[in-house]
């Protein structure tokens, strides 16, 4: 029974394998643009089929984002590739700052020939961010432009950019010098972020997430 048992799961770890592959970490929507796009590749000797959709960061449902996602679902035989084009229906969002949803990819296995075998329809999420025409900053320049301060314990991050900021890897330092890693949340546009650091004075390190997914390196300065 326990020999099955490690069967089944080693059957099912092989099953949970992405089969889909998606050409980009993030995609960049200029409103200067009539759409934007994504390749996505079948990269497996199956056939599959690809759902796709857009939402605002939740599974609850509500009001659907004002862009579409063509084709929503498509068929790829194995070595396949197919391109999901995103378009704007041009009514509903901001013209001063950037707007951001979850692209949503849902691959559907074939059915197994094998008994006992258990399926997972396996969804990959990244971030879609549309970019207004009215908006000429560059994420770079509003990255040199956010403001960091230490006071009270709490670590301020002021963006007053009008585009997202991605930050990792941030680290705070006391006045002996130990340093402690923080987790940050994006920071949205026209923002304060206030993240406690008891103890901290000073941040060492910073890393953010450019338009390519490339991790930046930044020697942050704080006031």
């Amino acid at each position: 029974m326990k020999r099955y048992l490690f069967m089944s799961l080693l059957l099912c770890m092989a099953q949970a394998q992405s089969a889909i592959q998606i050409e980009s970490s993030r995609i960049i929507y200029s409103g200067n643009s009539n759409s934007a796009s994504v390749k996505i590749n079948n990269i497996s000797t199956e056939n599959y089929i690809v759902q796709s959709w857009l939402d605002k960061g939740t599974d609850k449902g509500g009001e659907k984002p004002p862009l579409v996602v063509t084709p929503p679902l498509v068929k790829l035989k194995p070595e396949q590739s197919a391109i999901l084009r995103f378009i704007y229906s041009g009514n509903g969002l901001p013209v001063d700052r950037e707007s951001i949803f979850w692209l949503n990819v849902q691959e559907v296995p074939p059915k197994s020939k094998q008994e006992n075998v258990l399926q997972l329809a396996i969804r990959t999420r990244l971030k879609l961010f549309y970019r207004p025409p009215q908006v000429k900053n560059t994420l770079v320049d509003v990255v040199k432009k956010m403001s960091w301060q230490i006071k009270d314990n709490q670590l301020l991050i002021k963006n007053d950019g009008p585009l997202h900021i991605t930050l990792i890897s941030v680290a705070v330092a006391d006045k002996n010098g130990k340093v402690s890693p923080v987790n940050i949340p994006m920071v949205s546009p026209f923002s304060t972020l206030v993240v406690p650091v008891a103890g901290k004075t000073r941040v060492v390190k910073m890393n953010y997430i450019n338009d390519y997914g490339a991790v930046v390196a930044i020697q942050p300065a704080t006031k």
